[in-house]
């Protein structure tokens, strides 16, 4: 029996890991309010590249930029879907 050589992820790695994946889908929901479909297509497509782009990062520094580069990303992204809707109403 062979034994294999896991790397194993520090309780910070784990909790930023969780705050990622946890982004990831919310973003994903948020997507899903657009209105247009081909918008929707194309922004999971550029969401999930930069994610998978950088899911090989170890560095926590550079991971808590990301979230926060990510939330920011978010943010805008809801803020614009809710202007959109305002104006819809007017």
């Amino acid at each position: 029996m062979s034994t294999k050589s896991r790397d194993f992820l520090s309780l910070s790695q784990f909790l930023l890991r969780s705050k990622s994946l946890t982004l990831y889908r919310d973003i994903l929901r948020t997507i899903k309010k657009i209105p247009n479909k081909e918008h929707q297509i194309e922004l999971k497509q550029w969401v999930r590249k930069d994610f998978e782009q950088n899911k090989s990062i170890r560095d926590e520094e550079i991971i808590r930029y990301h979230l926060s580069r990510g939330r920011a990303f978010h943010e805008e992204l809801i803020t614009s879907l809710s202007l959109v809707k305002y104006a819809s109403d007017l």
